[in-house]
């Protein structure tokens, strides 16, 4: 339970130093849906449960298991699938340079894992890196340069005259 407050507040503070360096912002936005990717792939990895069986005389034999394994019904893969896309949102916030965007997914993203009491816990270091996208462009003013704006062509050669 106190992962998801961890990986908010060292968010925040990952995004207050990132805060202006247009490289640093850049790549904690693009790890974040790697994160949340590796995070998704680990579910299917033994280790993430156990099972283990006892005989008659007395033995018990245990063996590792993936996470998935204790995934019932369809609900965890669809929280598993929002959670990835979600964390596809810091990519765009940066590029519009807004923060709402990205607190919104740090929120989202923050709800599962208080409610599962840290059963979706692989996925805290997505979090971390939302959060520190949200953080970093909170007091930014955009530029004329940054988000969606097309780039204007460059200017076009004059007219030739032939005579």
């Amino acid at each position: 339970m106190i992962i998801p407050p961890l990986a908010l507040i060292l968010g925040a503070v990952i995004g207050l130093i990132v805060r202006g360096h247009r490289r640093g912002v850049a790549l904690i936005a693009f790890s974040a849906p790697v994160l949340a990717l590796g995070a998704f792939a680990a579910q299917f990895v033994p280790g993430g449960a156990e099972s283990c069986q006892s005989s008659t005389n007395g033995s018990t034999v245990c063996q590792s298991l993936p996470a998935i394994s204790g995934w019932g019904g369809p609900l965890p893969y669809a929280i598993a699938t929002c959670l990835v896309l979600l964390s596809l949102v810091p990519v765009v916030s940066m590029r519009m340079g807004g923060w709402r965007l990205a607190a919104a997914s740090a929120v989202l993203q923050s709800v599962p894992q208080v409610i599962s009491f840290g059963g979706f816990l692989d996925w805290a270091p997505a979090l971390l890196a939302t959060t520190g996208i949200a953080f970093a462009l909170v007091w930014h003013r955009p530029s004329r340069r940054s988000g969606l704006e097309p780039i204007p062509p460059p200017p076009s050669a004059p007219p030739s005259i032939s005579g």
